[in-house]
């Protein structure tokens, strides 16, 4: 585990996909996925329009489904194996546009730093003059000919309070950072003797005397103040050295009680992944950062989701076509319903985004987590890690 302090400027890294997508005939590209055009698209229209008793989405209301899957997709050298639990699918997703929330104001940053000094220092402007050198070294090119481009969430706004012990900053009113600097120096000193790191499963939340459960209890106390009231757990890695733990906490927003995710092992250029880290002790909240995380949901346009039978038959659409190549060699053992953050399909190619809304829409997410992707060796497995398919459409968002 590596020993990280997170920076208050979020980083979007641009990074080789493991990708199994490979371009049909007559297909247009959209959101780096090839989309079929006349016929192919016709028929998941279709598809995504009639249930598997013969009724229209309209016609069919909103059934829960939920269960296990273990078959497979397709015909021949061209299959998907899936071996998932599959989600309920609930009666009130939308597709959502968030905003920036200016309830992230000095007030709610000092309920955020909670500082027991009387000397709090307001350090803004500083923070703000970073931000803009920051983006104008980013977007220089260097002499090796690179630079670095990213999308953000979120207006040109900052906020920064510290009291010598503690620091918290609001950012682009979507983005929180809080460091409490006698608590993470406590956990990085685990690291000069004797320690363990241990991976936490859902199933193990509640063990120990102190557990990842109170651990997160801890975390959304934390975050009550910058108006975050549920997140989803992405990672957790327990640290334990003598005399101290923590925990190490990776996870995103939930709304409606659906978690965020973008279904995709790199960004591209347009993405925004709204996500937080954190750093969690028995005493309180060591650091946590959170990224395009604090957008507050301004429209919501509610929708019927096609079913998970629906989506099988979708993906035989996309093997015959092409648009999805598997061998069948990755056995997928990870469904969920995602709300899947849309990217910009035009982003500027020259410059720094700050993106004034982001909308989330439904996702079927199809996955292999990417530890036992790469523990099983399936770099050279014909297929792609993560399939997305929008939850509405039926259209295929994200084959990676």
């Amino acid at each position: 585990m590596k020993r990280t302090v997170y920076l208050t400027m979020a980083a979007v890294v641009c990074a080789v996909a493991f990708t199994g997508c490979q371009k049909a005939p007559d297909a247009v590209e959209g959101n780096g996925i090839p989309h079929a055009q006349g016929d192919m698209e016709k028929q998941v229209q279709d598809i995504a329009a009639v249930d598997d008793c013969g009724r229209t989405q309209t016609e069919a209301g909103k059934q829960p489904q939920a269960g296990w899957y273990q078959g497979t997709v397709g015909t021949g050298g061209s299959i998907i194996n899936i071996n998932a639990e599959i989600p309920a699918v609930t009666d009130n997703l939308s597709v959502i546009t968030l905003k920036p929330d200016d309830g992230l104001d000095m007030d709610a940053l000092h309920a955020f730093l909670d500082s027991e000094s009387g000397a709090v220092e307001d350090t803004s402007q500083e923070l703000l003059r970073y931000i803009e050198e920051n983006d104008k070294e980013n977007a220089t090119f260097q002499e090796n000919g690179d630079r670095f481009l990213y999308s953000t969430f979120g207006d040109h706004s900052a906020l920064r309070l510290g009291d010598g012990k503690k620091e918290a900053l609001f950012k682009f009113h979507t983005g929180a950072y809080y460091v409490d600097h006698d608590l993470l120096e406590k956990c990085h000193g685990i690291y000069s003797g004797n320690y363990s790191e241990t991976l936490i499963m859902q199933d193990q939340m509640g063990e120990g005397s102190f557990s990842a459960e109170r651990a997160k209890e801890i975390l959304l106390d934390k975050l009550k103040a910058v108006g975050v009231g549920d997140i989803a757990m992405k990672e957790i890695c327990y640290v334990k050295g003598d005399g101290y733990s923590y925990y190490e906490m990776q996870f995103v927003p939930v709304y409606d009680g659906i978690a965020v995710d973008i279904g995709s092992n790199s960004y591209t250029l347009g993405q925004v992944f709204p996500s937080g880290f954190g750093f969690v002790t028995e005493e309180g909240v060591a650091d946590v950062n959170l990224m395009d995380f604090c957008g507050k949901a301004a429209k919501k346009e509610p929708v019927t989701v096609i079913s998970f039978e629906q989506v099988l038959k979708i993906l035989e659409q996309y093997l015959d076509n092409g648009m999805i190549v598997s061998d069948g060699t990755i056995i997928y053992d990870r469904v969920e319903l995602n709300y899947y953050p849309v990217p910009n399909p035009a982003p500027d190619p020259d410059a720094i985004e700050y993106k004034s809304e982001l909308t989330l829409t439904p996702i079927w997410h199809i996955y292999m987590p990417v530890d036992e992707y790469v523990d099983g060796g399936y770099y050279d497995a014909a297929g792609p890690s993560h399939i997305c398919i929008n939850a509405v459409t039926g259209e295929l968002v994200v084959a990676d």
